[in-house]
């Protein structure tokens, strides 16, 4: 993975130099620039707004000095918090340069108690002329702390730079003193004079917990801070141990060790001190790079990295940070396949990556050989349950859909299949939930839905976003669609009819349509085997045919159960009348549990409908053989949901509302 994201990172930094500023913003708070001259003096002590010192809200991109703001900022910055302690090891300062001063004003509730700092807490609702006296108060003492830190500071930060401060000697060849020294001392030297100026500035007043204060040495030319700053970055870039004279050693890019939890460093492969991997400078700052691309949000997530094809990860690259609003990889493959002629593509690596309180972490890291955007054959889902809605007292049915694409599959089937949880569209927000955890109290379904997407959502992610053709199976879209349908059957109230629930009616199009796909069953057996079973029980409701399969019982079954729960006089009825029926395993069991129903509700089988349900109760319930009732489910389903031809009249259609 490392060799493929240095390499990703390379010729991208080569081919699109500018994408280091890429969507870079400033520290929210206020940035301060201080001219020094050659004699160490402060030359523009009247700090004017929008030429020496600039607010940054953290939403205003407006702001003048902004990409000055910028530059100083990623010059002067840490690599890591934990690298700030060779410039203060109490870690008050948070700027990693000699030109440079940077800290915010957040303290923990142990410097509070030792700085005789009162911690207001929220439970006590403190007024807003306290929490301001608090904050002033803070600010104070942050400057207090920072003061007193200030000369190990910048001892520290000349020493780490490697810059010589030393007076020349009187030997033959003296080796200067740093050019700038100068400028650097004045620099230290009237920081309480800049602090004095800097206090009268408005928005100084309004700074608080992790809003920063930058304070930059312009004098000194960026260009020189820049490259100062890149040597600073080659000596500290490795975590741990190095080796072979500082060439080589372990990039803190996730392959970061602690000594003192052994289970956690590499036991097997190629290691030196339980290390399996170092890399050198120029790889680790390449990876520097890559995470500074991360933290500026440069790239999609998951990140495609294809292999040998500069030209197409460039192309993502714009794409992405061309679009105004960020595109999310669906978009950005669609875009790419669709408007700029793509016809394949292979040989790939894709990046998942979380990025969390604690820093990234790796969701999936995978190559994929190729990626299949468009489905052949289409997947069309057939309207066989007649969903719709009616309108005037007429029923508009659903068109059949047709899934022309991956990204329609997981648009349409994912989102249905998971009550619109593990892939949510609400409005224009597109959010998937492919490695994140679930709360069952916010999924539709609650933890029996949650379960399902646990078990099922890697697959479907590598099925779209890997083509890993054979990541499901018919056997999964069986239990899949059946577990769905049950978190409807426990939550749903029954409105009207038994049939008329458009989401279960939804669920089972999209079950028997993909049942055909997932089987490469290209003569769409099961869903012409539901239209035969429709027309077939419509012969026996007028007398006409008999039951002959377990599919048809089954189906006949489903259609006498969704009349008798119909016939409950039960207030607020819900679809857990069903599960009574669902639960029996035989072909026996559930004939004895629709005579007991059908006993029940006798004085209720309205006379129109007598003939009917007569028939097709005859049939079902001395149906022979016996038989597993887990097989035949989807067709008692289907059965439950069809339009009820015990309703239908002679000069009817299916589908009219009674």
């Amino acid at each position: 993975m490392i060799k493929e994201i240095i390499n990703f990172t390379r010729d991208l930094l080569a081919d699109i130099p500018d994408i280091r500023h890429w969507n870079a913003k400033p520290d929210k708070g206020l940035h301060v620039f201080i001219n020094i001259d050659e004699n160490g003096r402060w030359v523009n002590k009247e700090l004017k707004e929008g030429v020496d010192y600039t607010y940054y809200d953290g939403e205003n991109d407006e702001i003048k000095l902004w990409d000055d703001c910028i530059r100083y900022q990623e010059a002067t910055t840490y690599i890591s918090m934990n690298k700030v302690k060779k410039f203060d090891p109490k870690q008050k300062i948070h700027s990693c340069s000699p030109f440079a001063i940077a800290y915010n004003f957040k303290f923990n509730e142990a410097d509070k108690n030792t700085l005789n700092i009162p911690v207001l807490k929220k439970a006590e609702k403190p007024s807003i002329d306290d929490i301001q006296k608090n904050e002033a108060l803070i600010r104070e003492k942050k400057y207090e702390v920072v003061y007193s830190r200030l000369n190990d500071y910048k001892k520290n930060s000349i020493a780490v730079y490697g810059l010589n401060f030393k007076e020349a000697s009187s030997e033959l060849f003296p080796e200067p003193s740093y050019k700038y020294k100068s400028q650097i001392n004045g620099f230290f030297r009237i920081f309480p004079e800049v602090m004095t100026a800097i206090k009268n500035i408005e928005e100084y007043n309004s700074l608080k917990d992790k809003d920063y204060l930058h304070i930059y040495l312009r004098s000194i030319p960026i260009e020189e801070q820049e490259k100062q700053y890149r040597h600073y970055l080659e000596q500290e870039i490795f975590s741990g141990d190095v080796l072979s004279n500082k060439a080589y050693g372990t990039a803190g890019f996730f392959t970061a060790y602690s000594q003192k939890k052994i289970f956690m460093r590499h036991q097997t492969g190629c290691q030196i001190g339980g290390v399996s991997l170092r890399v050198s400078t120029e790889d680790a700052m390449l990876l520097f790079e890559f995470m500074k691309l991360l933290h500026h949000k440069c790239f999609p997530n998951p990140l495609p990295i294809v292999v040998d094809q500069k030209e197409i990860n460039k192309a993502i690259a714009k794409i992405y940070n061309e679009s105004g609003e960020k595109m999310s990889t669906r978009q950005i493959l669609t875009q790419l396949f669709q408007k700029k002629n793509i016809k394949y593509l292979s040989d790939f690596y894709l990046l998942n990556l979380k990025n969390t309180m604690s820093g990234y972490v790796i969701n999936d890291f995978d190559f994929v050989s190729l990626f299949r955007f468009g489905l052949v054959p289409t997947i069309r889902i057939f309207n066989l349950m007649e969903a719709g809605y009616y309108v005037n007292d007429k029923m508009n049915k659903d068109p059949d859909i047709q899934i022309q694409t991956i990204f329609d599959f997981e648009k349409i089937a994912v989102r249905t299949i998971f009550n619109n949880s593990l892939v949510r569209i609400k409005d224009d927000t597109y959010v998937t939930h492919y490695f994140d955890d679930l709360d069952p109290k916010y999924v539709p379904g609650g933890n029996m839905m949650v379960d399902l997407i646990y078990k099922y959502r890697m697959c479907i992610y590598e099925y779209i976003y890997k083509s890993k053709t054979g990541g499901i199976t018919r056997n999964m879209i069986d239990d899949m669609l059946l577990t769905s349908i049950k978190t409807n059957i426990l939550n749903d109230k029954i409105k009207g009819r038994t049939e008329w629930n458009n989401p279960i009616k939804t669920k089972l199009n999209l079950w028997f349509s993909l049942y055909d796909f997932f089987s490469n069953n290209k003569e769409n057996a099961m869903t012409s085997r539901i239209k035969e079973l429709k027309t077939k029980l419509y012969e026996v409701s007028l007398g006409e045919a008999d039951l002959e399969t377990q599919e048809e019982f089954a189906f006949a079954a489903g259609q006498l159960i969704s009349y008798l729960i119909d016939r409950s006089a039960a207030s607020n009825k819900t679809y857990a009348l069903l599960e009574p029926y669902l639960q029996k395993s035989k072909i026996s069991m559930l004939q004895t549990s629709l005579s007991q129903s059908i006993a029940t509700y006798k004085h209720d089988i309205r006379v129109v409908h007598k003939g009917r349900f007569e028939n097709i109760a005859a049939q079902a319930l001395t149906f022979a053989p016996d038989g597993e009732m887990k097989p035949l489910l989807r067709y008692l389903l289907a059965g439950c949901f069809s339009p009820c031809v015990i309703y239908e009249k002679k000069e009817q259609t299916t589908g009219n509302k009674e």
